[in-house]
């Protein structure tokens, strides 16, 4: 006995379910500098390097409300600390969550003057699930 198309529909839909529900369940909360946090004196791009970030995964930087924030900003940003080059709103909760929604290199650092120079600076790659 062959399948229905109805039975076809409902295992298509059912696969359809299972590939979206995988992708919603593999998004990952990734807190930078892991128990150190958001802070000065912390080599972030030797922290990243093992790491994978991935489209809907989440950034979480944690630090002392009004004493870091953290500000996207293009690479030139980043390289000069730079916060003229910002991309976004600059965060200041100390518990700042970023959702990666989009692929290819983000770079972050802190705005506080002298923070940046301090180590305070991310840069990653976002790929796909």
């Amino acid at each position: 006995m062959g399948l229905s198309f109805v039975n076809v529909r409902v295992l298509f839909v059912a696969i359809f379910v299972a590939a979206v529900m995988n992708n919603i369940c593999s998004a990952t909360e990734i807190t930078v500098g892991d128990g150190t946090g958001w802070t000065t004196s912390f080599d972030y791009q030797a922290w990243s390097k093992d790491k994978t970030f991935k489209i809907g995964d989440t950034l979480v930087f944690k630090y002392p409300v009004g004493v870091h924030n953290v500000v996207e900003v293009d690479e030139n940003g980043f390289t000069n600390c730079r916060t003229s080059n910002e991309l976004g709103k600059t965060f200041t909760s100390g518990n700042d969550q970023i959702t990666l929604d989009k692929l290819g290199n983000r770079w972050f650092i802190c705005g506080i003057p002298g923070h940046c120079d301090l180590g305070m600076k991310l840069s990653i790659n976002v790929i796909p699930i």
